[in-house]
């Protein structure tokens, strides 16, 4: 009997090792945890910078006036603005394209005279300089400019004197500042004044004028790139009619992007560089004109607002004007109202009373095909 209940204890034994061996204890159902799926993350676009304009060389700044680099001394000084004669006794004209800006507007008659506004210059000779009209001074004051004129009419000193504009007068400085170029005496005393950058920085010294530029100074943006901003409008030649009988002329040269002017039938030339003058952009300034005197002096309304156009690489937009008193500079816009932007370059603006023509190139081209 102890032999059995030995032998039933040994089989037991033997069972529950091999059960244990084979993984098959008793064991209580385990069921995981339901666990949510984490969602994955969009990613955030990061914007893409925009592209900042590449920094001026040592020794150099963009331009307020044109968006090209300049000297940084030259950015930092006070523009001047030159009055020049601009009829054909006149021509061609010294130092023109050194200006940065140039204005055109009727004087009398059918005469206009030309007013350049100056910063980075370095010209050994610049004229004729003739004499101011008050209207004139509008122009010299978009850039807080120092006015150099030979004379001027009753209402231009008025004007001067009223706004306290800094100016030379070649009245005063006659043979000094300015001087009598005796090749073209035989066109008249008042077609032989001229002056240099030289002599307007020393008589700018001598007399102590700030020569610091203005807060704001600038008038215009400027695209990165070359722009077209309506391209749709096609301006390759404009005429701008300042009377019936003198209309000024440019024609837009694709090669360089460049605007090149006509007058008197011809092209109009730098005396000094012997190159036709040529600009990035032409503006068109419309505004009213009224004859004032027994002289045909005018007055051109410069102070409130209009409408004008902006020509650029080959094409036209309409833009608008406004002004709020004599002391305060043009302010331009686009055809939506915005800042109005420009070309980097050289910028011609014609203050007229009338509608300019725009073309195209092979317009200009069949007119001259049917003569």
């Amino acid at each position: 009997m102890r032999h059995f209940l030995t032998v039933m204890i040994a089989m037991g034994l033997a069972t529950l090792l091999l059960l244990t061996a084979c993984g098959g204890g008793v064991q209580a159902d385990v069921f995981p945890e339901e666990v949510e799926a984490t969602p994955t993350p969009t990613p955030t676009p990061t914007p893409t910078p925009e592209p900042e304009p590449p920094s001026p060389p040592p020794g150099y700044a963009i331009s307020s006036l044109t968006g090209l680099y300049i000297r940084e001394e030259a950015a930092q000084r006070r523009p001047f603005a030159v009055i020049y004669n601009n009829e054909t006794r006149a021509m061609p004209q010294a130092g023109l394209m050194q200006a940065d800006i140039i204005y055109e507007v009727l004087a009398e008659g059918a005469i206009t005279r030309v007013v350049a506004i100056f910063q980075d210059f370095d010209a050994e000779m610049i004229g004729p300089v003739r004499s101011t009209r008050h209207y004139f001074t509008y122009f010299a004051q978009d850039h807080g400019a120092i006015m150099v004129h030979h004379g001027g009419s009753p209402a231009g000193y008025a004007t001067i004197r009223s706004q306290g504009i800094p100016h030379v007068d070649g009245m005063r400085y006659d043979g000094t500042v300015f001087w009598r170029y005796a090749e073209r005496r035989y066109r008249g005393s008042e077609h032989t004044s001229f002056t240099s950058t030289e002599r307007l920085m020393d008589i700018a010294e001598q007399l102590d004028f700030d020569m610091d530029v203005p807060e704001n100074f600038g008038l215009f943006d400027f695209y990165e790139e070359l722009t077209a901003p309506q391209p749709q409008n096609v301006a390759e030649v404009l005429r701008i009619p300042f009377t019936g009988s003198n209309i000024s002329i440019f024609e837009y040269n694709p090669e360089d992007n460049l605007y090149y002017k006509h007058i008197f039938g011809g092209p109009h030339m730098d005396y000094l560089t012997e190159e036709q003058v040529s600009v990035t952009n032409v503006i068109i300034q419309i505004t009213t004109m009224t004859v004032i005197d027994n002289e045909g002096r005018r007055n051109v309304q410069m102070v409130g607002e209009g409408r004008g156009y902006l020509a650029t690489n080959g094409t036209y937009s309409e833009i608008s004007w406004v002004r709020d008193s004599a002391g305060t500079p043009t302010r331009w816009y686009d055809a939506e109202g915005n800042p109005l932007m420009v070309n980097r370059g050289r910028t011609w603006i014609s203050v007229i009373n009338n509608q300019p023509v725009f073309e195209g190139l092979d317009d200009n081209e069949d007119e001259n095909d049917d003569e």
